[in-house]
């Protein structure tokens, strides 16, 4: 595969995920998040092997291609990010804090204390 291939798979697979991000898909961005990760990996070790046998082939070339895909990746994780936090706070506001105590009871793991009921408690 030549780097003008795999660049462009990359550039593909970016804009797929930008869809199915777009389109509130977590099953098409979890496929084609890991799409785009493999595609990557497989773009940076091209590059990487190219550079390092030195064939005459520099990433100048591509430099401006790959900064771009580099600034998206960076929106893109921004972008998850406060997905995330938003998500979080939403569920935060829905469910209660782990930390909260009982309702009833001294809670799980906890030994509760017997205890009279109120209409012995003048007997005793």
């Amino acid at each position: 595969m030549s780097p003008q291939e795999s660049l462009q798979a990359v550039e593909q697979l970016l804009d797929q995920v930008s869809a199915a991000l777009l389109a509130a898909d977590p099953s098409a961005v979890e496929k084609h998040g890991q799409a785009l990760r493999d595609a990557a990996a497989r773009c940076a070790q091209l590059l990487g092997h190219m550079a390092a046998s030195r064939r005459g082939h520099s990433a100048a070339p591509w430099q401006p291609r790959i900064v771009a895909i580099s600034h998206r990746l960076r929106l893109q994780r921004e972008g998850l990010a406060r997905l995330a936090a938003l998500a979080e706070r939403q569920l935060a506001g829905l469910l209660p804090p782990g930390t909260a105590a009982p309702t009833y009871g001294a809670g799980p793991g906890a030994a509760a204390k017997p205890t009279l009921a109120r209409i012995y408690h003048g007997a005793s």
